[in-house]
């Protein structure tokens, strides 16, 4: 028996120092038997699946980036500058809480800046993924309006996680 060209298998040969694969049948790659246009399809699909969580991540983020910085001028009664649907606003932040659809949201008396219902001012709920170009003023306000209270609870505002402080 000769050991350089004898058939280990009906797929290898085996000669003196080297293995020989069998030629690739037409349109398959040896990487799993995939053939090339499967396997482009396959990444292109997964990029764009990364490039939507990526987008879904974002607005999480930036609910959480505004809801830190909320917390803040609620905690020392900060006025409050932001873009919200095209329009900048001013407010006074009194809530934050969860909206109807159990998103996060601001309850705001908005003292300027425009609006697409009603001008100011007024009380607002804002939803927190929407607001762009958050920035706390320097400017304080004294205390809660005096007509902020547990009846803000329904007009938009399902829950209250954090809310203005007292005097």
């Amino acid at each position: 028996m000769r050991f350089n060209e004898q058939e280990a298998s009906s797929d290898l040969k085996i000669h003196t120092n080297r293995i020989e694969r069998p030629q690739p049948r037409h349109g398959i790659c040896f990487w799993g038997g995939m053939k090339r246009r499967d396997f482009i399809m396959g990444w292109f699909f997964c990029a764009v699946t990364v490039a939507l969580a990526e987008c879904l991540r974002a607005d999480e983020i930036k609910a959480i980036d505004n809801t830190s910085m909320l917390r803040n001028a609620l905690f020392e009664r900060r006025v409050i500058t932001f873009s919200y649907h095209g329009h900048a606003r001013t407010a006074e932040p009194h809530a934050l809480g969860k909206g109807t659809e159990d998103k996060p949201v601001l309850l705001a008396w908005q003292t300027g800046g425009g609006s697409q219902t009603e001008p100011p001012p007024g009380w607002r709920v804002f939803l927190l993924a929407e607001i762009t170009g958050l920035t706390l003023t320097e400017a304080t306000f004294a205390k809660p309006r005096p007509d902020y209270g547990s009846h803000q609870v329904g007009r938009g505002l399902k829950s209250v996680d954090a809310e203005v402080a007292a005097e």
